[in-house]
């Protein structure tokens, strides 16, 4: 299952890198989210996988389609050129930065302990457990991001009605 989850995750994440239609990158997007969503259910995260596809694949990707279709009334530029030595300075520097990110999991104490203890087998996460801890060692991240969201969201109200 694993396999089928993570295939499903990694084709949907290409799919959408390699569209070039936006609304179809949206819904490889989808994908993914469904993808994950499954690997959540795997971990026996059941809640984080329901809030995978209740936020991510529900309300985000119905905000980034509709953004997208009230966005695309204009003609798209030409692209320009294709500067090859752009694409090859990209390869080495992801290269590099994956090296470098995997030398640093594979030196952290973290790993090391999990190595000497043993895998532990994860315990389901229930709604009572996150929202005991949402509320109670969370509580002011929590109000914070609430500030955030609705900061944005009248920002974004301000951009879209511009005669307020």
């Amino acid at each position: 299952m694993f396999i089928t989850f993570a295939l499903i995750t990694l084709l949907g994440a290409v799919g959408m890198l390699l569209q070039k239609n936006v609304i179809v990158a949206g819904l490889c997007l989808v994908a993914a989210f469904f993808g994950v969503a499954g690997l959540f259910v795997l971990l026996a995260n059941p809640v984080a996988a329901a809030l995978q596809v209740i936020v991510y694949t529900g309300a985000i990707m119905v905000l980034v389609l509709f953004v997208i279709m009230m966005l695309n009334s204009h003609e798209e530029e030409k692209a320009q050129a294709a500067h090859p030595i752009q694409r090859w300075v990209s390869v080495a520097l992801i290269a590099a930065l994956a090296i470098g990110a995997v030398k640093l999991v594979l030196a952290s104490p973290g790993l090391k302990a999990l190595a000497i203890s043993g895998a532990a087998v994860p315990q389901a996460m229930t709604l009572q457990k996150v929202g005991f801890t949402l509320f109670a060692d969370h509580l002011l991240g929590f109000e914070v991001a609430g500030l955030l969201l609705l900061a944005a969201m009248v920002g974004a109200v301000a951009l879209t009605k511009r005669n307020l």
